[in-house]
């Protein structure tokens, strides 16, 4: 089945249905030295692969990022940094054709245990899934990436920050991040356009924290916004901004986490942030859970070689110690854990993540106490 949406079309392979939700919490905008309260995994099980890829109308073989913001009425709209294009074989072998650099998908399922190949990727009249960004073509260069990361609908519109990258070599992997930006929409396909501060595309530099990272829109009114940067050399925190969400397109209306003496802890300066999140991937997720009244970090800890999990009270933390979900081999390759809120179960008892094994998307079911 094809859907039209002006010169855009979505490609769709397999379509169940959706149904889904996000809650939160309200937050007093302080700091705070509450002690974290305990959490149990009891189980943590795999769901089965988020994307099939097979001799069907789609050529998609892999995506990495998996972002997810819930568009209501049961769909889910994606953001991926990169999908894989190419061909299943009859050997089981994929051959590959490509890499498109920033897309979008939607996603139709009630459940993750329904949701493999059930995307609708965004794609032009050759069923070629189409870069997702800048609206405007000119903006295109041979050496730069729009890699989109944390996305959500906003009002009216469809947004996500993404990262700016700039190739340094031939190979696929030689790349570097420049800055830091936001994209909008009308419609959740796009195009999307890229937002400018000050006529640059970049909101942040490449010496300022990624905000975009993860994001959690709160029931307090503000758009918390995680951003990775190096606080030393070989090592990464996450910093934290916030925003009102009718703002998050204005750089002068974010204001920034800060333990450094000033008044209160939020500041203008993004040159006073401090560390909240310490020892972070380029790509985790951030999710108030309803069960525990606590909110949950999920990353992939490349050095433990683990999935963890860590929790606080409140957004900026204090954060807790980290738990183990689930190990991977090196052979593996895992990347990219993150929780997939909308897809919570049992008011959050049961949540569930996607994680990365060679560029293919995996489903988890982790159950908490």
């Amino acid at each position: 089945m094809q859907i039209q949406a002006g010169k855009y079309v979505f490609l769709s392979v397999l379509l169940p249905v959706f149904h889904g939700g996000l809650t939160a919490a309200g937050l007093p905008a302080e700091k705070s030295t509450a002690a974290v309260s305990g959490f149990e995994i009891i189980s943590v099980k795999a769901a089965g692969p988020l994307l099939i890829p097979g001799r069907s109308s789609s050529p998609v073989v892999g995506q990495g990022g998996n972002y997810s913001a819930p568009l209501g009425y049961g769909r889910t709209l994606w953001f991926l940094n990169n999908v894989w294009t190419g061909e299943l074989k009859d050997t089981g072998e994929v051959s590959l054709w490509g890499i498109v650099d920033g897309a979008v998908a939607v996603l139709e399922a009630t459940s993750p245990y329904s949701a493999a190949g059930a995307f609708s990727y965004t794609v032009d009249e050759n069923k070629w899934p189409l870069p997702v960004s800048p609206a405007d073509f000119s903006e295109y260069s041979s050496v730069r990436k729009f890699w989109p990361r944390a996305g959500l609908k906003a009002g009216a519109g469809y947004y996500f920050y993404y990262s700016l990258m700039n190739n340094f070599g031939p190979g696929a992997y030689e790349y570097f991040r420049v800055g830091q930006g936001l994209a909008a929409s009308e419609k959740p396909s796009g195009p999307y356009k890229l937002l400018r501060s000050g006529g640059r595309r970049a909101f942040w530099n490449d010496t300022e924290p990624a905000f975009g990272s993860a994001l959690w829109a709160d029931n307090d009114g503000w758009l918390y916004v995680y951003g990775r940067y190096a606080t030393e050399p070989g090592k990464y925190a996450a910093a934290l901004a916030r925003v009102k969400p009718e703002k998050l397109a204005e750089p002068s209306a974010y204001y920034y986490y800060s333990l450094d003496p000033a008044p209160g802890v939020w500041t203008r300066d993004v040159s006073e942030v401090s560390p909240v999140l310490e020892n972070m991937p380029e790509e985790f997720s951030v999710a108030y859970n309803d069960y525990l009244r606590e909110y949950l970090a999920l990353y992939f800890d490349q050095e433990a070689g683990e999935v963890s999990v860590r929790s606080a009270q409140y957004p900026w933390g204090p954060w807790g110690p980290r738990k183990s979900a689930l190990s991977c081999g090196k052979e593996e390759y895992c990347f990219g854990a993150k929780e997939q809120p909308a897809f919570s179960a049992e008011g959050g008892k049961r949540i569930f993540f996607t994680l990365e094994k060679k560029n293919m998307p995996y489903f988890y079911e982790l159950t908490l106490k």
